[in-house]
Order: C-alpha cells, then structure tokens, then sequence
C-alpha cells in the first residue's frame, strides 16, 4: 500500500475546487421567477414556485397562463392557430413563451437573477 503522495493531494484539491465552483452554476439554473411582458413592459412577475393560474390581457384577448410544480404553460389564447399552447410547457431559465398575435413575452429567470447566458466567448 502506497503513502498518500503530492499529485493525490492535488488531484484532491482539484476536486474539492471544481465541486465548489459548481455549486453556484447548479443553483443559477434553478427557476425563481415568471416574468410577464406584452408591448415589450413587463406586465406581470409571478415566484415559480407558487402554484397560480392567472390571466393577462393581449392584443387580441386574454390569455391564461399556469405555473404548476416549477413550469408554466399557456392554458388558453384567443390566437387563430394556439401554436402559443402547442408549444407545451417551460421550466428551465432562460425558456420563453411567445404569444405573437397577443403580443405576450412569458419567460423564466434564474434564482441568480441572470440573463441566462451560458458562456461567454472572446
């Protein structure tokens, strides 16, 4: 059996550095907050958490929107084609929702309250 050696120790702290660094990253993807957006202001904020249904008011009508166990989807639009409630349910930062004919944004943000940009490239 070998001693515990200098490239151990390193590999160790490697580790111990790499788990640390990760933590916050992990946390950043958590979902905190459902933002609402029509005529490009927000019009609403809701916790992600929280388990709502609500409605907002589009440029062709209102719109129903559900955040259940951390997600959110469009239960009702009066869009000609609905393709806002075909496009099924979000949960993940940064995932949008567009309502185009109701001119409605709906978008999850992080718990670090990013932009959710996921990497930088100089």
């Amino acid at each position: 059996m070998r001693a515990f050696g200098i490239a151990d120790a390193l590999i160790a702290g490697a580790l111990i550095c790499g788990t640390a660094a990760a933590v916050p990253l992990l946390s950043s993807g958590q979902p905190a907050l459902v933002v609402v957006y029509g005529q490009n202001a927000v019009i609403a904020k809701y916790p992600a958490g929280s388990d709502a249904v609500f409605t907002v008011s589009g440029k062709r009508g209102p719109l129903d929107i559900e955040i259940k166990n951390g997600s959110v989807r469009i239960v009702h639009a009066d869009c000609p084609r609905s393709i806002c409630k075909q496009s099924g349910s979000i949960s993940a930062p940064p995932a949008q929702l567009i309502c185009a004919p109701n001119n409605i944004l709906i978008e999850i943000r992080s718990a670090s309250g990013g932009n959710g940009v996921d990497g930088v490239a100089y």
